[in-house]
Parts: C-alpha cells; structure tokens; sequence
C-alpha cells in the first residue's frame, strides 16, 4: 500500500564549467540528478557530461536543492530529475 509519508527525494545540483573543445571559452552547466550515493556523485556527474560529449569538465559548485525551484529552466529540470532522469542545462554565456 503506497504511502504518502515517505521522505522527501533529494535532488542535487552540480554547477560546472565544460569544454567540448579545450580550445574554446568554457560554458557553464548545471546537473539536477537524484542520486543516493554520495561518494559517487562527482564521478556520475563527471561521467553524463562525457558523455554528453565534453572533452573537459571542472566541477564548481555541488548542493541539494531543498525546495522546488520557482522559474524555468530550472523548474522543468528539477520535475524530471525527480523521475529518475537527469537534467541537463547549459548555458550559452
């Protein structure tokens, strides 16, 4: 019997800056994935942006979000992130 008492899931968000060529200026993205294994969550983050095809990757900033986020893109990302996907955003700086 399902339950409406289960703990709220826990969605982390990774902040980096990546490079599909190391020649370019880097952009900035963020990662809004579940994950529980803590200890394993650089290596994953690092892993879907390989393969997402960047070269390089320098991890800036890692955090749970406590609440859902109020404005798009992040909004659309957090909901698929809590279906078990991952959502990636990247920004065009």
């Amino acid at each position: 019997m399902p339950t409406d008492n289960l703990e709220p899931k826990t969605v982390h968000l990774v902040v980096a800056d990546v490079w599909k060529d190391k020649e370019e200026d880097p952009r900035q993205v963020h990662l809004l994935l579940m994950n529980d294994d803590a200890d394993g969550l650089v290596q994953l983050a690092l892993q879907i942006l390989a393969n997402e095809g960047y070269e390089e990757a320098e991890l800036l900033e890692i955090g749970t979000l406590t609440e859902e986020p109020e404005e798009e893109p992040h909004l659309s990302a957090y909901k698929n992130a809590l279906t078990g996907q991952v959502a990636l955003i990247e920004f065009n700086e």
